[in-house]
């Protein structure tokens, strides 16, 4: 019989839904699914009886995808800062079982790069988790190394989540298949493809021998659905040591 390892069970992938967000997504960003919709918006009591039928003791609560990333510049930092604001709160109510990954302005890497230091030192969050490209541009350009700059500064893990894939390789890659398979475009396939190149990028790309080459990296698997570049506050006293689910 399975039994439940002697240490805190922390799932590191739970997303949740900020409705002033949501209502931003356009196209295949939409969840199409409203039932899921729901249970992402619940941060509350039927999470945490879910939680506890499955026998986990912490979640570590990130936006769902694609998150800030599609954000306007002009808009971008003020919108991150509040939705992060109301994450707090809800972690705030239950501090036992929810922590956080931040929700970053990459459009304005600067400001995210601020983001990520106010979020981890006054409200307590444990890294960032930034979906698919930064407004179109790839997390190995050097526009966004300032991000990665702070965050080994900080000490904290940037978790990179998939995002949907590029229109071009939309039409390059599922075209044929995409109409009747809209799944192959996120997990199925398109997710892997997607997180796989620019994993690949990121590790090959100097920000990471500049600022991340001392880190231990997770890659994704042809079955993952993100990475996550780890860092020594993952097993410090501020992050809880964890099996991470």
């Amino acid at each position: 019989m399975l039994q439940k390892p002697k240490c805190p069970i922390i799932a590191l992938e739970e997303h949740y839904a900020d409705d002033e967000l949501i209502a931003t997504y356009t196209g295949l960003d939409v969840n199409p699914v409203p039932a899921i919709v729901t249970r992402l918006r619940d941060v509350g009591e039927e999470r945490l009886k879910a939680m506890d039928a499955d026998g986990i003791d912490m979640q570590v609560l990130s936006h769902t995808a694609p998150s800030t990333q599609k954000l306007p510049a002009d808009v971008a930092v003020d919108f991150a800062r509040r939705i992060n604001d109301r994450l707090a709160v809800l972690i705030k109510a239950h501090p036992t079982r929810f922590a956080g990954f931040a929700a970053l302005p990459t459009s304005n890497p600067a400001a995210a790069a601020d983001e990520l230091d106010r979020t981890v030192t006054a409200l307590g969050f444990k890294g960032a988790m930034i979906h698919g490209l930064a407004n179109g541009v790839w997390l190995d350009d050097k526009r966004i190394w300032p991000i990665f700059a702070r965050a080994e500064k900080l000490d904290v893990p940037i978790y990179l989540h998939p995002s949907m894939p590029q229109p071009p390789v939309i039409e390059s890659y599922y075209k044929d298949y995409a109409a009747r398979y809209p799944i192959l475009l996120r997990a199925a396939w398109g997710y892997t493809v997607e997180i796989s190149a620019r994993a690949c990028r990121s590790y090959s790309g100097a920000s990471t021998m500049r600022s991340c080459g001392r880190r231990r990296t997770r890659s994704p698997s042809a079955t993952s659905s993100a990475s996550i570049s780890t860092s020594r506050r993952a097993a410090s006293s501020r992050t809880p040591r964890c099996c991470a689910a």
